[in-house]
């Protein structure tokens, strides 16, 4: 069951939306469009079986129980509806819902907010949002539905963005433009996702390109050092509520960010949520999360993007003890280089991941260090505006050593094979 306070605040916000959707479009004001997204897969995929399946794979898709042989799919992997308003020349709502089979609700809420952007009547331009949003730390994520034009799979960063890192939020953004330079400043006060980093911690860094709804639980792998039988005065179970408000405390991220000509980009992002690491409500713990999010995109040549993030952090949990460590205190780093050239209508893309977690306490008991790479290469073909077909191969190389507390080999190895057919209508 959904805890009633979360649910209760996002269902506001997503009625908020509708009701000025559907006031804009019984008005006859500018506009209101709706649009669907489809995205069917096949994917064939060995090693370890996923974390979606309660292990500690590193894919949406994993091979079968004790490494018995591949896994095939083919199913539908999403089907999005976007309701987007515009309610006065100054004032819109966005919408997204889905629907996947990996979400434990029919249909969810991914984002839904409503915005402010006043015309500029000078060189300093102002916009605003509040609602449920994800805060722009993804430069991977930028098509419909937060997909990525470059990949199906997104990287390890943006991967766990889509997974925990959702804001219930108000936020302000002021933009200057000075000939072909244009520097914005944002910022915001949030609420709802006091358990972010929950993921990091237990399972670690995945790629997929997973979005979690504002009412789906996401699983854990079945650790002893987790769930009924744990050592945690109060019980952390296996699965975690990432759009949820445990502590009451109100947390923040800001944003510099500078684009030139729009060839090359860079900027900064910081992230807290304050959380109140020994806060436990509707069984979840109040992690206290934090992180820098760092890129660079430069296009020198007509059809090449280069794309690098970098993120380090650190998530606590749980009481103070021995030496004043928490049960749990994780640092968290990751970076990607990714080069993209589209010509025509054909697009090909590759990409190098390398992601780290490190355990600062009672790593006997509860070994949440990792270590990892991934390459993931990608070529596909727009057909339409409306149709893109994608096929990519994802290489992943983790170390884990929890992974023998549940029967596998800490060192793991497994190959991702994809065939996307997204179609927009």
């Amino acid at each position: 069951m959904s805890p009633p306070r979360r649910s209760s605040l996002c269902g506001v916000t997503l009625l908020a939306a509708l009701v000025v959707a559907d006031r804009a479009s019984a008005e006859g004001l500018p506009s209101l469009d709706i649009d669907f997204l489809a995205d069917a897969r096949l994917s064939i995929a060995d090693g370890e079986p996923s974390w979606f399946n309660d292990w500690l794979g590193k894919g949406r898709y994993g091979g079968e129980h004790w490494g018995s042989g591949n896994e095939e799919k083919l199913r539908l992997a999403e089907f999005s509806v976007l309701a987007k308003a515009e309610i006065t020349w100054d004032i819109g709502a966005f919408v997204h819902a889905k629907f996947d089979p990996e979400q434990n609700k029919p249909l969810d809420l991914v984002e839904g907010y409503l915005t402010y952007h006043p015309a500029p009547t000078s060189a300093l331009a102002y916009e605003f949002r509040l609602g449920l949003m994800f805060p722009h730390i993804s430069r991977e994520n930028t098509g419909v539905a937060w997909t990525s034009p470059y990949t199906i799979t997104p990287s390890a960063i943006n991967s766990w963005v889509g997974e925990e890192i959702r804001a219930l939020a108000a936020e302000g953004k002021a933009t200057y433009r000075a000939g072909a330079n244009k520097l914005s400043l944002t910022a915001a006060i949030f609420g709802f996702n006091d358990p972010a980093g929950t993921l990091l911690a237990f399972r670690g860094w995945a790629l997929n390109d997973y979005k979690v709804g504002a009412f789906s639980q996401l699983p854990l792998a079945h650790l002893p050092s987790i769930g009924p039988e744990s050592d945690f005065l109060s019980k952390q179970p296996f699965w975690v509520h990432p759009i949820s408000e445990v502590d009451g405390r109100p947390g923040y991220y800001l944003a510099l960010d500078w684009d030139y000509a729009r060839r090359f980009k860079t900027g900064a992002f910081y992230y807290d949520n304050r959380g109140d690491p020994e806060a436990f409500e509707r069984k979840q713990y109040g992690w206290d999360t934090k992180f820098w999010n760092l890129y660079a995109e430069a296009s020198p040549v007509k059809g090449l993007t280069l794309l690098s993030q970098y993120m380090t952090g650190n998530t606590k949990m749980g009481f103070e003890e021995y030496g004043g460590m928490r049960s749990v205190d994780v640092d968290f780093e990751a970076v990607f280089a990714l080069a993209s050239y589209k010509f025509d209508k054909n697009r090909v893309s590759a990409r190098y991941d390398w992601f780290e977690t490190t355990d600062n306490s009672f790593v006997s008991e509860d070994n949440n260090n990792e270590w990892g790479h991934a390459w993931t290469v990608a070529v596909s073909r727009d057909f339409r505006a409306s149709d893109q077909l994608i096929l990519e191969w994802l290489r992943l190389d983790s170390w884990r050593p929890a992974r023998k507390t549940i029967g596998y080999a800490a060192d793991q190895e497994q190959d991702i094979v994809q065939l996307s057919y997204r179609l927009r209508f």
